[in-house]
């Protein structure tokens, strides 16, 4: 049976007790069988006892910090300077061509468009206006006028048929025109 060894950072990251526990109870299980991933967290730990033993430099932590601090300002104002040069849009072609489709698309079904149900037009008109009702055909026309340019109270039906009423002032009578359409 072949047997898969962590790598050299899950190592060393065990040697120095950086790793998560899931990691650590894995490496640990497998550093214990194998001799060979044992002396790799030895050299590590070694590593490490070493490094710790070595004198702090004498570093100026005052003149370090301004120098981080101007490399910034320094990268933020070429960011500018680049982010100033906006470069020219592109026209991506597989869009324009989804346009273009979907116009032509468009475009033909407005200019092959057919209704559905033949229009018919109309041999005979219904029509209410203010002096009376009328109805025209091909062959003529009859007219129902109101008496001596009465007002009438006019109501039409969405069935064809057109219904005035008004009063007549003198003789005190109500006259009333019901025209239907077929």
């Amino acid at each position: 049976m072949r047997m898969s060894h962590p790598s050299e950072t899950e190592l060393a990251l065990l040697a120095s007790g950086d790793c998560g526990a899931w990691a650590r109870f894995t490496a640990s299980r497998h550093v214990r069988s194998c001799e060979e991933c044992r002396e790799k967290v030895a050299e590590f730990s070694g590593i490490r006892e070493e490094t710790a033993q070595m004198p702090e430099p004498d570093l100026h932590w005052e003149a370090l910090a301004a120098e981080m601090r101007a490399n910034i300002h320094l990268g933020l104002e070429a960011g500018e300077c680049i982010r100033a040069v906006q470069p020219a849009a592109r026209w991506n072609p597989k869009l324009v061509v989804a346009f273009a489709s979907m116009l032509l698309i468009v475009g033909a079904s407005i200019v092959m468009h057919k209704p559905l149900v033949p229009v018919q037009t109309a041999a005979t008109v219904l029509e209410s206006n203010g002096s009376g009702l009328e109805v025209r055909s091909k062959a003529g026309s009859l007219t129902l006028l109101n008496h001596h340019g009465a007002v009438a109270d006019q109501t039409v039906s969405a069935q064809g048929a057109i219904r005035a009423r008004y009063v007549d002032g003198e003789a005190g009578t109500v006259t009333i025109n019901n025209v239907y359409f077929e």
